[in-house]
């Protein structure tokens, strides 16, 4: 039997990470931290206290649920229903996993817990003022609120709590006795509000700061909005607790404790989310030594927030002489010489795309800190990366951050990568997907990392699907696993396991789901025994036109059957996004192609004039300024920028969309299609039509889109690959130039398969995988 009065049980049973109530003594009381609904607070020993006192430490904990385990029972209590529930410890034992659903499913989030509660006390206490033009201002009323909790605040020692002076407006103690009622006689311990609550708290606040604006009501009165802000979207993401708390607990297993001193650095730290939660984490390990921490960031209210928090974990907790922090308001991090001989550096930096840099000396700094790895237009991240690299003291420094995905992956990288694998060896990867952030789809990963160089060092793999919901679960099995020390976490949502080898993919970082990168290691044995040939080897895969200008040169199918017939020679069906649907074609856009096998077709504009009267006039002459000035124009104004030669004669070819999976090919049978966003999939040898058809079906597979979910760019979230040369030509594949291949049981079943595509009876490609499976790509 379990022994759930041993907090260590729950912490390998569940994946929970436990976190004292209370950090300054020594009771068994903790909070059991998962990243949301799943945190609970657990005491091992029967106490008197209070149901009232109980479900005050639970609220302002940001809990539900508060569980009490004795000799043979554990009580649970529930401040939302203020039901106490008794049950035999016998049974929680024997299925701890399902005891934990059950709290889960009694965790709901509402508007009366602790954080909504104290923002609504927030957005009406900005009402009163109907302040709006200083977010400092506000927050400094909001301490002020707090710190009612424990002192008066008509006499506020501001020192003391690390506040500068704040007007205290008419009517504010209305607002002080509403904060300690709490709700339903639940009242909020300040302590445990700032210690265990002041992440979610103090975002949502920053958020109300930044964004709020005052309304009236058709009444007069005075209501919240919270008005967005394009920043919000494009740079500003809060980093969520749950996250926060797991990068800080892996970065810390690579930091050795034992050392005296610990400088901790964060270059855009926000409310100190990372901050705070690594002095709760150091204490937890029972540090000893002294802490130095750094935050910048360019947020007057970020900094505010932090020197708030930051002067209550030293003034109750470790003291002058144990934690010293300096806090400081940049314009750009980039800009600044960073600090050096940095101990652990922990970042969510700012996601900011090259063309949404504000100015020149935005985009300068990023140029100036990638030195020569800079390459493309890099995210702003990227900068950041690299100058945390560069800070951290060299042979132990260690770096939890958060970044975008597209720097694991994309050709741009390529040098970042290569200069940070000479510095560091990685100790976890983490692909978390597009549902990180509440404020923004962006595509995010994890990283944690040494300063030192261990060639044969090789990091854990964290995959999961990029769905709502796997992220926590995810990183509570990341928990577990290390913990228990099991070498690999296979479900379906995600995968935990360390890589053969690293990078996995040469040039790449990119995380493969673990069935994946058996995939991958199977077609990589299978091209070095020439069982399998790349992409490259038998198709050039070409881009498609491109016009130089929009909505001037194609027009729709109906458009198309309106033009006289003498004209509709010079228009051809068109391959883009809307073209190719399961292995089919459609001929739903046509577009001007005024090309033969001789190359441009009108060589004067009279003779366009008069060939192709109607479409000059309704399109070509209103458009003739805008169709001049076009960069690289190399024939009359009236002709494509980029018209590919390849297509001027029409050949038989396999087409795909630009970006698209495997239901975004086609078979361009007769070569009447003209492509335009998308690729022509060219052989480079002779191919018959059976062979079309062929590989038509192959690509058209499930199996094909795990291929390009491994080789390929993600773009969407991972539910499109780019289909460009760049990213398909070093995917394995059968080569039918080979009589093995053509002679094999599996050549005319899939170009059976392909035919049927080509008709539109996609219920067919079902089949192909096992085909290819059994032929090409067996065990996999």
């Amino acid at each position: 039997m379990r022994d759930l009065s041993d907090v260590s049980t729950w912490k390998t049973e569940l994946g929970l990470l436990p976190i004292r109530l209370a950090p300054d003594n020594q009771n068994s009381d903790y909070i059991m931290l998962n990243g949301g609904t799943g945190d609970f607070c657990y005491q091992s020993r029967n106490v008197n206290d209070n149901e009232g006192d109980i479900y005050s430490r639970s609220w302002s904990c940001n809990t539900k649920n508060y569980i009490l385990v004795g000799d043979q029972n554990v009580e649970v209590f529930n401040w939302s229903t203020k039901e106490l529930e008794v049950i035999p410890g016998k049974m929680i034992s024997s299925n701890m996993a399902k005891f934990y659903e059950y709290l889960v499913s009694r965790s709901f989030r509402s508007s009366k817990d602790v954080v909504p509660f104290v923002i609504d006390l927030f957005k009406q206490l900005r009402n009163l003022t109907l302040e709006r033009t200083n977010p400092v201002e506000a927050l400094n009323l909001l301490f002020v609120l707090l710190t009612s909790l424990e002192d008066d605040f008509a006499r506020l020692d501001a020192k003391k709590w690390g506040i500068s002076f704040s007007h205290v407006p008419p009517g504010f103690e209305e607002y002080v006795t509403r904060l300690r009622n709490g709700v339903g006689k639940i009242n909020p311990k300040l302590d445990l509000i700032l210690r265990h609550t002041s992440g979610a708290l103090f975002q949502e606040a920053q958020k109300e700061a930044l964004f709020f604006d005052v309304q009236r009501d058709l009444f007069g009165g005075t209501s919240g909005r919270l008005e967005t802000r394009s920043a919000l979207y494009s740079s500003i993401h809060y980093t969520p607790p749950y996250l926060s708390r797991t990068i800080v607990e892996q970065a810390l297993k690579q930091l050795d404790l034992n050392q005296g001193e610990i400088k901790i650095f964060d270059p855009a730290c926000g409310a100190s989310e990372f901050l705070i939660e690594a002095l709760k984490q150091l204490r937890e390990a029972n540090y000893s030594g002294q802490v130095k921490v750094y935050g910048w960031d360019s947020s007057e209210t970020a900094i505010s927030t932090s020197q708030f928090l930051l002067r209550y974990e030293q003034r109750t907790l470790w003291g002058e002489d144990k934690l010293q922090y300096e806090l400081r308001k940049v314009d750009d991090s980039l800009t600044e010489d960073w600090l050096e001989g940095i101990d652990l550096v922990l970042m969510n930096p700012p996601f900011v795309s090259w063309e949404l840099l504000s100015d020149k000396k935005s985009k300068e700094a990023v140029r100036e800190s990638l030195g020569a790895s800079f390459n493309g237009k890099p995210n702003q991240a990227s900068a950041f990366f690299v100058k945390a690299i560069a800070s951290m003291r060299e042979g132990s420094g260690v770096i939890g951050c958060v970044i975008p995905s597209s720097l694991l992956n994309f050709e741009s990288y390529k040098l970042v990568r290569s200069r940070v694998l000479d510095m560091v060896s990685i100790n976890l990867i983490g692909k978390l997907g597009n549902f990180v952030f509440e404020d923004a789809l962006t595509d995010v990963s994890l990283i944690i990392a040494k300063r030192q160089n261990e060639a044969a060092h090789l990091p854990h793999i964290l995959w999961t699907r990029n769905e709502k919901g796997v992220i926590q679960p995810a990183l509570r099995d990341l928990r577990k696993m290390l913990f228990t020390n099991e070498p690999i976490v296979k479900k379906l949502e995600h995968n935990i396991y360390k890589p053969a080898t690293f990078p996995v993919i040469q040039d790449s970082w990119k995380p493969l789901a673990s069935r994946d990168y058996d995939l991958f290691k199977l077609v990589e044995r299978f091209v070095v025994d020439q069982r399998l040939v790349r992409v490259g080897q038998v198709f050039n895969v070409r881009q498609g036109i491109r016009q130089g200008a929009k909505n001037v040169f194609k027009l729709s199918a109906s458009d198309y059957e309106r033009i006289p017939t003498a004209e509709k020679r010079y228009f051809r069906p068109v391959v883009d996004n809307s073209s190719i649907k399961q292995g089919q074609l459609f001929k739903n856009m046509y577009i001007w192609y005024p090309y033969n096998s001789d190359g441009v077709i009108f060589k004067e504009e009279q003779e366009l004039r008069k060939q192709a009267k109607s479409f000059y006039e309704a399109h070509l002459e209103p458009n003739r300024d805008l169709l001049s000035k076009r960069a690289g124009l190399t024939g009359g104004w009236w002709t494509l920028t980029r018209p590919r030669n390849w297509q001027y004669e029409k050949k038989p070819k396999l087409v795909s969309t630009e970006f698209g999976k495997s239901d975004s090919f086609g078979f361009d049978q007769f070569g009447s299609f003209v492509v335009e966003r998308g690729n022509a999939w060219i052989p480079k040898k002779e191919f018959n039509l059976q062979d079309f058809h062929f590989y038509l079906a192959l690509f058209s597979s499930n199996l094909f889109n795990r291929l390009l979910s491994i080789y390929s760019k993600q773009l969407a979230g991972g539910k499109w690959y780019d289909l460009g040369k760049k990213y398909t030509k070093n995917i394995p594949i059968p080569d039918v130039n080979s009589s093995v291949v053509r002679e094999s049981g599996a050549y005319l079943k899939l170009v059976e398969i392909g035919r049927e595509l080509c008709s539109g009876n996609n219920y067919t490609i079902v089949m192909a995988d096992d085909i290819l499976e059994s032929y090409f790509y067996p065990t996999i």
